[in-house]
């Protein structure tokens, strides 16, 4: 059904009795207005009974499917739990229906609620099915009657000032500040306005920017408020431990002095760092102190000096340990060790004479066969000269001691045997300085003995029991290879300077333990910032909290200005306030499916090409809206459903652009000049200086029309050949003033004239010619006519 005609007000009854003061309205006009009237309300009453039954319920079949939105369709038989305001922290089942910045959502799944809207919303656990925030695109017009006492007015949206709209009084436009102020959405009108001329008819109105602006900049506030939700959400995750911050993890804090759930979990850092009373949380670990004061740790503390004492000795401890299965023999026949102790001395002469011992060490039998027979040689010893002679020919000797009867001619040679048996003594010089002290240093600092004595202990052992064997002795004492030894001796010095240095460096780490600690519960943190090193660089570079602004910016630092708790962006000239965009302009794209499609991209069913912001669009199938999971969208220029739609299913496609909100100032128009201009002024372009300017004149080409009227009603223009006023729509063309003149464009004369309550006159040549007068006309000259009928 068509739309009611407008009703278009044709005469001005309050002019008129202005400057008609005694007469009566003049009675064409009034029917006229009541006739045009009449036109509108009869074409009101015509659609009203299109849709109304006598009883005011909607008439049979009016309501139809086209008469829904998409969303109203998806639903359709569910039933909503109104919940009020959404509220954090709040428990909210499936179908619970909240209100969220003027805008109404469903919830889809139970949950409880976050800190921020947004993050719930972003986790599809709202679903919106109005948006009172954002209206059409009409402006946003308010409209009162006057009653000679009201001033103040409640608008339907809050203005930022008195120059956001514009105030008409009975047609007068009002000026800002001096005839009104506005507070939130409160007019408030200096002079109360009077009854309007016409009963019923509104002469108050206030015209105000575009609907979705101000829808626009009220959904910015509101954003705003969510801001304050994040600054909530970011303090809990750095300061809380009382409990779970979100999901199943707990704050920064928690994590590093402790805290419910950290203290039973994984564990703090500070309870890694100084723990001793058990494992850290549910852990089998101990903490760095406890290592540090528990088991063997202190008594190595306690016996440092020790320590550090074979530290000292390093090169000894090494030969030592060289050594060890020579340490162990020699410990395994410490009675022995203890005997040639005894004959220190005599092992001290075997050293020194090495040759001969190597020479008996060569008549070891024959040795044993003397020591059978030791009475015969010590009676030989009284006869150490004869002894020396026999020296001389120890082939004899040889034989001789396999006869017993020669014996006493061996015994001439006793200075020989005294010999081995003055060499015991260097053996008992060994085994005292083995067994006079239990300290690892003096055995180490006599290490080259122990080697001798353990390297040969079995000829030592013999030499006890047989001096005959101290020949061994004394060919190991010259095979001990003693560069060996000092090499070993060199590597424990390093060691041990380098344990020394180590311990500087461990106790430097030990007094930064806590520090440590909390680095290590945060590992993972630290070796994701590791990876992006650069860009938390670049973003350090970038953005800036304080309360004063940082100096030396570049475009496009971010800063948050503490001391007015707002979000600014330098522009390059200065910082101002961050901007919000908001998702509110829309286009619907429709195709009509092939069997099992899935892709749809390209020009719809209307050959409109499908574009949108990626995340900002809605998909429904047969008037179904889906939910995200059910396709893919996130290109830009195609969407591609999970299963494929069936053959002729109707897949339409709600894509939401983009705009942001900008609040400039004429001064601020880098290609409009602002000099000399004033209220009422208008501007043109000048191509010369490439901006607008002032201007007081308006040029129009040849056919350039100036239109008025909603239906190009009225037309001012110049063909070419003929300036035109042209009245092209509905009612008449009307030319009203208090006195009127028609002037020739050559000289200026009067050619008709018309007073305010006097005579209308036409001229001729500048000469009156023809008047009214309150009892007929006035012609001056002779009147020439066809025909004249005199009553």
């Amino acid at each position: 059904m068509a739309q009611p005609r407008d009703y278009t007000r044709q005469y001005n009854f309050n002019d008129f009795q202005t400057t008609n003061p005694s007469d009566p309205l003049p009675g064409t006009q009034v029917d006229g207005e009541l006739d045009a009237v009449k036109l509108t309300l009869d074409d009101l009453n015509a659609n009203i009974g299109k849709i109304q039954r006598d009883d005011g319920k909607l008439k049979n079949a009016s309501v139809h499917k086209d008469a829904f939105s998409q969303d109203a369709l998806a639903l359709v038989n569910s039933d909503f739990t109104p919940r009020g305001d959404w509220a954090t922290a709040t428990s909210y089942a499936v179908n619970d229906a909240v209100d969220f910045n003027g805008a109404t959502y469903v919830a889809t799944v139970a949950h409880t609620s976050s800190a921020a809207f947004s993050t719930d919303d972003a986790a599809d656990r709202w679903i919106l099915i109005a948006n009172a925030a954002i209206s059409g695109t009409g402006s946003a017009v308010d409209k009162f009657e006057g009653d000679g006492n009201t001033t103040s007015f409640t608008l339907t949206y809050t203005d930022a000032s008195e120059t956001a709209v514009q105030v008409f009084v009975n047609g007068e436009l009002l000026n800002p500040v001096d005839d009104y102020t506005i507070s939130g959405n409160t007019l408030t009108l200096y002079t109360a306005p009077g009854l309007p001329t016409v009963a019923g008819n509104e002469n108050v109105i206030v015209w105000g920017a575009s609907v979705v602006a101000q829808a626009a900049a009220q959904d910015a506030s509101g954003h705003e408020s969510n801001a304050s939700g994040f600054a909530d959400e970011a303090e809990d995750w750095a300061s809380q431990t009382t409990g779970i911050v979100e999901s199943t993890d707990y704050s920064s804090k928690a994590y590093a002095i402790g805290g419910t759930g950290v203290d039973t979990g994984a564990g703090s850092a500070k309870d890694w760092a100084t723990k001793t009373s058990g494992t850290v949380g549910n852990t089998t670990e101990y903490s760095s102190k406890y290592w540090a004061t528990q088991g063997d740790v202190p008594i190595v503390a306690n016996n440092i000096a020790d320590i550090n004492t074979v530290a000292g000795i390093s090169s000894n401890v090494t030969a030592v340990a060289n050594n060890e299965t020579n340490v162990n023999t020699v410990a395994g026949i410490d009675g022995f060790v203890t005997t040639v102790a005894g004959v220190s001395a005599n092992v001290t002469t075997v050293a020194n004479n090495d040759a001969n011992v190597t020479t008996l060490a060569g008549l070891n039998t024959q040795i044993t066969t003397l020591g059978a027979i030791s009475t015969d040689i010590s009676t030989v010893s009284g006869i150490s000269a004869n002894t020396t002679t026999v020296a001389g020919i120890s082939s004899d000797v040889t034989t001789a001691a396999g006869i017993s009867s020669n014996i006493t001619t061996v015994a001439n040679i006793s200075s020989n045997v005294t010999t081995v048996a003055l060499a015991n003594a260097n053996v008992t010089a060994i085994a005292t300085d083995l067994t006079g002290t239990n300290t690892i240093g003096t055995t180490a600092g006599s290490i080259a003995n122990v080697n001798i004595v353990a390297n040969a202990i079995a000829n030592v052992n013999s030499t006890a029991q047989n001096i005959a064997d101290v020949n061994t002795v004394a060919t190991e004492i010259n095979n001990n290879n003693l560069q060996t030894v000092a090499n070993d001796i060199q590597a424990v010095i390093t060691t041990a300077n380098d344990l020394n240095e180590a311990t500087s460096e461990i106790d430097t780490v030990a007094n930064s333990i806590a520090n440590v600690d909390l680095v290590g519960g945060s590992i993972s943190n630290v070796n994701t910032v590791a990876a992006n090193l650069t860009d938390v660089n670049a973003f350090f570079d970038t953005y800036f909290i304080g309360a004063t602004a940082p100096a030396s910016p570049t475009t496009g630092d971010l800063w948050f200005d503490t001391t007015s708790s707002t979000m600014k962006v330098y522009s390059g000239s200065g910082f101002i306030n961050a901007g919000s965009s908001v998702n509110g302009t829309a286009a619907r794209f429709v195709y009509t499916a092939t069997a099992a499609q899935t892709t749809f991209t390209g020009a719809d069913d209307g050959n409109n090409t499908l574009a949108y912001d990626a995340g900002f669009v809605d998909i429904y199938m047969n008037g179904v809206k889906l939910a995200p999971a059910d396709y893919t969208a996130s290109n830009g220029t195609s969407i591609v459903l999970a299963s494929g739609a069936a053959l002729n299913d109707v897949i339409e496609i709600v894509a939401y652009g983009t705009f942001t909100l900008a609040n400039l100032s004429l001064n601020d128009l880098t290609d409009v000049s602002t000099t000399g201009v004033a209220d009422g002024s208008l501007l043109q372009y000048n191509s010369t200086n490439s901006q607008f300017e002032p201007v007081s004149d308006i040029t129009f080409g040849d056919n350039d029309k100036a239109i008025f009227g909603a239906g190009s009603d009225l037309q001012i223009y110049h063909d070419g050949s003929h300036s035109v006023i042209k009245d092209a729509g509905d009612g008449n063309l009307q030319l009203i003033a208090n006195d009127f003149q028609l002037r020739n464009g050559a000289d200026n004369a009067n050619m008709m004239t018309g007073a305010s309550g006097g005579a209308i006159t036409l001229m001729h040549n500048g000469s009156s010619k023809l008047a009214t007068t309150s009892t007929g006309v006035d012609i001056t000259g002779t009147l020439t006519s066809d025909g004249l009928t005199v009553d």
